[in-house]
């Protein structure tokens, strides 16, 4: 018989920064195609909760999600959306996604803004199915890019 899930959804704290760094190195693991090495390491995602927050989707305590939020006045920033593999296509990421808004609605945001790299077509038609729409590019500085790559801001009214 399966156990039903038992979700659970907190901030992660400083204990968290190790399953954090695994769980979005095993997520992004698909990206490797355009870059070397892991996605990240603990020195990034410590740096990046000193100016904002990973929200965790936990099931009976063990991670099986995560996603960064940042809030900057009435803007947000959603990133780094990560979906235990296996767990994948079963509706997580869309569990995350709304949460992320829904926290950053609270928070006092009228826009989220996210960015998606441009050797990922498969990415925008996901986030437009969210309501996002194509706002601008920058340049993407990835250290370990093996071949050029940018980034597409894509945003969102909450």
């Amino acid at each position: 018989m399966e156990v039903a899930p038992q979700y659970g959804l907190r901030e992660a704290s400083a204990e968290d920064v190790d399953a954090i760094v695994s769980l979005i190195n095993r997520a992004f693991a698909v990206e490797r195609f355009f870059k070397s090495g892991d996605r990240t390491d603990a020195k990034e995602v410590g740096q990046m909760m000193q100016t904002g927050r990973f929200l965790l989707l936990t099931d009976n305590g063990a991670l099986v999600a995560c996603v960064f939020v940042k809030v900057t006045g009435e803007r947000g920033y959603l990133g780094t959306l990560a979906v235990e593999p296996a767990r994948q296509r079963a509706g997580i990421g869309t569990r995350m996604m709304r949460q992320a808004e829904d926290y950053l609605r609270a928070a006092g945001c009228k826009v989220v803004d996210i960015r998606i790299v441009s050797v990922r077509p498969e990415l925008a038609p996901m986030y437009r199915k969210f309501g996002y729409i194509e706002t601008g590019t920058q340049s993407a500085e990835i250290s370990t890019a093996t071949r050029p790559v940018h980034f597409i801001t894509m945003s969102k009214e909450l």
